[in-house]
């Protein structure tokens, strides 16, 4: 209710600005009121649209252009919606008999009952207007027609008639708790430091504009790497000193600091989390020609790594290479106050088409009777629970994040997946069972990262958004946003497209945040993004949201 106040308490212009304010604060709110409502009975807005446009031309069957035509909220992907409805048994779709090129789409007896249901429901929407007569009602439509009538409505909607913070109150109120991060990439020298070897005072100055940026914007969280590539950006008693920090690998910094508690300092004086990134597995990052330091433990133990991609990895299946990484890990949670450890997707890496991971010798020692698809997962699965007990172990307050791939399983694989077609998933190809960590408590939070557009026709944005709220298991979940995707094609030329993804994040119960990829994608303020974060969506600050079981 913080737009009520800003109604009631708020110097407005005129009265005209006032009224059109609460017209817009109304609508949100009735909006809002019967989005849970249709909620009830798993519908989204948009598929209870579709479905009472179907009711009124039963049994006349309608195209999905002609269904598109007739919404309220002409959505592009009115076919996936459509398919959506499909697969839950509320509409059918057939040849039309007229026109071999177009379907017939038609409402089943299903989809009927369901509408009545929420015809039942409605309720609330003639109690609403019970206080008023209907003398009054009559002056409130003759009114309402009356804006339509002159346009205004539109104008409204575009934010022409008053303050734009107005507005993005009532759209989208800012939440007390929310988690919002930008990921720093060291890898490649993507965010963080621009380029190898920059004078330390430099390196200083940079992460100094970045952390200034984010919280400009409005970030509470940075989720920096720092160990890209079994290395360190800080003294490490395991690892060399990391190449993208000062050129070649394992030499110090010069004059001395270390990195990451400077970073972690300028990154807690402004009031944000710092969430230490590391890459559990990849060691070299392009063979042959990465710096490799004569310390670097794929030198000590060759008999560890495997080549793959023209990348060299840690074998996951070795247990000498778990109890390694485990001590690593362990190290950066004892010496340092950071507020999380942060893995990437990278367990087992992303297939090669016609190329296997060459790691038949650690299977036939150590895979048992497990087919080697088990025991690959069993191997992440390993990991994953050593390194949670030793976090908590050592830190309890601590947290343990994860950043899989936004696909954990297609439908097609499994009934519990998401209705997507992802050529490549967590579960199938990476080794990684997020469910599963997320269902045994072993992790805090998990950061799918879904890179897509709403209707993309592989992997939908909504699609695997509702997905992931629907399987959190009680833990976080915070949304990986593909903001570097920015001006790669039409669609992402949309400057209400990153709106729109946290307008829809912001509906749903068990999502409790975002995460941008990558930092230095911000800097250009692409599509008006940053723009929109600091003046609308982020202008107020908000909390870390709380993790009720730790310590």
């Amino acid at each position: 209710m913080g737009l009520e106040k800003d109604i009631n308490q708020s110097t407005f212009r005129n009265e005209n600005q006032k009224s059109l304010v609460n017209i817009i604060y109304t609508y949100n709110w009735v909006l809002e009121g019967f989005k849970k409502i249709v909620g009830k009975e798993d519908l989204t807005l948009q598929q209870y649209n579709i479905l009472r446009i179907l009711r009124g031309s039963h049994p006349q069957p309608l195209s999905t252009l002609q269904i598109r035509d007739r919404m309220l909220d002409k959505m592009s992907d009115t076919s996936r919606i459509v398919d959506r409805l499909v697969v839950k048994g509320l509409v059918v779709k057939k040849l039309s008999k007229a026109d071999k090129r177009l379907v017939d789409i038609t409402i089943t007896e299903k989809g009927k009952r369901v509408l009545a249901k929420l015809d039942q429901r409605n309720y609330m929407l003639d109690n609403m207007a019970s206080g008023l007569s209907e003398k009054e009602m009559k002056t409130l439509n003759k009114l309402l027609d009356k804006i339509r009538s002159i346009g205004t409505l539109m104008l409204i909607i575009c934010g022409f008639f008053f303050d734009q913070s107005l507005m993005a109150q009532s759209a989208s109120a800012s939440p007390k708790y929310e988690f919002r991060a930008a990921w720093v990439a060291s890898v490649d020298n993507i965010d963080w430091p621009s380029k190898k070897g920059l004078p330390v005072d430099s390196q200083k100055a940079e992460f100094i504009r970045l952390a200034d940026m984010h919280k400009s914007n409005g970030m509470n969280a940075l989720i920096v790497q720092i160990r890209p590539s079994t290395d360190a950006f800080y003294p490490s008693p395991y690892e060399p000193w990391s190449e993208w920090l000062n050129g070649v690998q394992g030499k110090p910094p010069f004059p001395y600091y270390d990195p990451l508690q400077f970073m972690i300092t300028e990154t807690h004086k402004r009031g944000m989390e710092f969430h230490a990134w590391c890459n559990p597995y990849r060691a070299e990052f392009i063979v042959g020609k990465s710096s490799i330091a004569p310390t670097h433990i794929s030198r000590i133990h060759p008999e560890w790594f495997l080549e793959y991609g023209g990348k060299r990895y840690f074998d996951p299946g070795n247990k000498d290479v778990q109890l390694f990484v485990e001590n690593v890990i362990r190290d950066i949670v004892a010496r340092y106050e950071v507020d999380a450890i942060h893995f990437d997707d990278y367990f087992y890496p992303y297939r090669i088409a016609g190329k296997e991971f060459p790691d038949n010798s650690s299977y036939e020692r150590y895979g048992g009777n497990m087919s080697k698809d088990d025991w690959r997962r069993s191997n992440v699965d390993s990991i994953i629970l050593m390194l949670s007990r030793s976090i908590k172990e050592i830190k309890p307050t601590c947290k343990f994040g994860i950043s899989p791939f936004g696909v954990w399983r297609n439908v097609s694989k499994d009934p519990e997946g998401s209705n997507t077609t992802a050529g490549q998933t967590n579960y199938d190809d990476l080794y990684a069972d997020i469910l599963l960590w997320l269902k045994n408590g072993w992790i805090d939070y998990v950061a799918p990262q879904l890179y897509w557009e709403f209707g993309h026709k592989a992997a939908p944005y909504e699609v695997l958004l509702e997905w992931w709220s629907k399987h959190t298991y009680g833990r976080h979940c915070y949304i990986g946003l593909g903001i570097y995707k920015a001006g790669s094609n039409q669609i992402w030329k949309d400057p209400t497209l990153i709106p729109r993804q946290i307008e829809a994040m912001r509906s749903l119960p068990n999502i409790q945040g975002q995460v941008y990829f990558s930092s230095k994608s911000f800097v250009s303020n692409p599509n008006g993004w940053s723009d929109s974060l600091r003046n609308v969506y982020y202008k107020e600050p908000a909390l870390i949201p709380p993790m009720e079981w730790l310590k």
